[in-house]
């Protein structure tokens, strides 16, 4: 796996996307760009100069002028370094995002998947083959570009480590979004047109996350290699600029990515060799013990990466620091939903082909099988993901109490507010396993988009009801909706009686489509 450049998959796209013709011809549009790039930072720095050289004449700033004059080339060095190393990072990693997001749905709509699959490549050494052969025409742009970004970052006196930093955050960023793209892929059957659109969602997600940093979780901004490589080229050198901590403590934003990278691609490795020379339809993402790791593990990345902000005021023409750190309320409420995402996709992650449920429907019928078994319904191991997840909340809660405050019926309201998620994701969990089980195309594509229209419907009553009724309308949401998770009222082990019978109405649908499913698994075979 290792030695990439003898795998038969990237040898076979090096063959396909390099030869000889293409890359003679990539060549020179890339050489091009390069130097259009270079012109226009000499335009600007020259048209700067010129304004600078006007100011200086009018108020006798010569002395003002020399000094621009002498970091004149330099600056102009650096700014096409800066430009082109954007420039980089963009097409690379756009360009690994959306050919990857095309690889395995593309190869199962032209039908030529199977061949692939049956090959003696391992599982392993299909990733790496297609992960790095998909967009190897860009990293051979990259390539091509990298003898003018060193020219330009000696020209521009940069630091080595710097310019090494800037490819090794460059690199890193384009494989693992290239990862989460091969990863998408494989969760698409045949639809290009839907992963062409969820690749560039994804991406424009990668950029805005860069703003993260200005949160109580600046960590996570590591995800954007935005986050780390701006300051390594200097675009924004203001004072007070938000760093990366990890359990409070501050880390380069190049550390930060790169453990973000590791442990998050590790798990998108996992799921994918466990699946890509599997059946779609017997396509599992993870075993149930590494369901519950996962999402205790992303509860953690969540503590580990939380940083009470702080803003900078004068006083007396000191400068002051004071914190402003959320409630243990806004902490709670923003685990909720942290959680109310972990759930879903944890819930997703383990549904269970209809052939193995109808197995442990007959072996539990025999007293064989118990309710954990790999190949039963998810909802007892969302519960333990919840108990894990509120375990990890009362740690945080404790760890942080010097900072945020501690009230003991946070606790318990806390468990409330998780018990609601827990009940609802719960519920549509459960009716997606039951959508697998009918004959439907697209059984989880469908299936979330009927959960989407009925919470659309859900928003709307309840806007129309609102109208004449605030007090019920908030009454109806809390019943029809886990809005009720992020309720004030909700109050140590009280809560209203709305809240109350949504969770009797949770539980009563969840019981009928366990029955539902039960008696469709153990229906004789025709």
């Amino acid at each position: 796996m290792l030695r990439f450049w003898r795998n038969p998959e990237f040898v076979r796209h090096c063959r396909a996307e390099l030869r000889r013709n293409r890359a003679l011809a990539v060549l020179p549009v890339v050489l091009v760009i390069g130097a259009l790039i270079g012109l226009g930072c000499w335009a600007s720095r020259a048209s700067e100069l010129e304004a600078v050289r006007r100011w200086a004449t009018q108020f006798h700033r010569e002395d003002h002028l020399a000094q621009f004059q002498t970091t004149y080339v330099r600056d102009i060095w650096r700014l096409f370094y800066r430009w082109l190393m954007l420039v980089q990072a963009g097409v690379l990693s756009f360009w690994s995002l959306l050919a990857c997001a095309q690889s395995v749905s593309g190869e199962r709509e032209r039908k030529t998947w199977d061949f692939q699959r049956t090959t003696r490549l391992t599982p392993g050494e299909l990733l790496v083959g297609k992960l790095l052969g998909e967009p190897v025409l860009a990293y051979f742009m990259v390539i091509c570009c990298f003898p003018m970004a060193l020219a330009a970052a000696i020209g521009g006196k940069l630091r080595v480590s710097d310019f090494v930093s800037a490819y090794a955050m460059i690199m890193m960023g384009a494989l693992f979004i290239g990862l989460v793209g091969l990863w998408l892929s494989s969760l698409l059957e045949s639809r290009r047109g839907f992963g062409l659109l969820a690749a560039i969602g994804l991406f424009v997600l990668f950029v805005i996350s860069y703003n993260v940093r200005m949160s109580n979780y600046p960590g996570l901004a590591a995800f954007s290699p935005l986050a780390g490589l701006l300051p390594l080229l200097q675009v924004d050198t203001a004072p007070n600029q938000p760093i990366a901590t990890i359990f409070g403590q501050k880390v380069p934003w190049l550390v930060a990515s790169l453990l973000l990278y590791v442990t998050f691609g590790a798990w998108l490795v996992v799921m994918l060799v466990r699946n890509l020379k599997r059946d779609y339809e017997g396509m599992r993402l993870l075993t149930r013990w590494q369901a519950l790791g996962c999402a205790a593990f992303v509860n953690f990345v969540v503590y580990a990466a939380f940083h009470p902000r702080s803003e900078t005021f004068w006083v007396q023409g000191d400068m002051m620091t004071r914190p402003t750190a959320p409630t243990p309320q806004d902490l709670v409420k923003l685990v909720v939903v942290f959680n109310t995402v972990i759930l879903f996709g944890i819930g997703l992650a383990t549904l269970v082909p209809y052939e193995r449920l109808k197995v442990w429907s007959r072996r539990r019928a025999e007293g064989k099988a118990s309710l954990l078994a790999e190949e039963g319904l998810a909802w007892p191991w969302l519960a333990l993901s919840a108990v894990i997840a509120y375990a990890l909340l009362v740690w945080g809660l404790l760890a942080w109490r010097s900072v945020l405050g501690f009230e003991r019926n946070v606790l318990s309201a806390s468990a409330l507010q998780l018990l609601t998620v827990l009940l609802f994701v719960t519920g549509d969990v459960i009716f997606i396993q039951w959508c697998r089980l009918t004959r439907m195309r697209a059984p989880l594509l469908k299936g979330v988009l009927y959960l989407g229209l009925y919470y659309a419907t859900a928003i709307v009553l309840t806007i129309v009801v609102s109208l004449g009724s605030q007090p019920f309308a908030e009454a109806l949401s809390a019943v029809l909706t886990p809005v009720a998770a992020f309720d004030d009222r909700i109050v140590s082990f009280r809560a209203p009686l709305s809240v109350g019978l949504g969770w009797a109405l949770q539980c009563v649908f969840i019981g009928i489509m366990i029955a539902v499913i039960t008696r469709r698994v153990q229906r004789p075979a025709n």
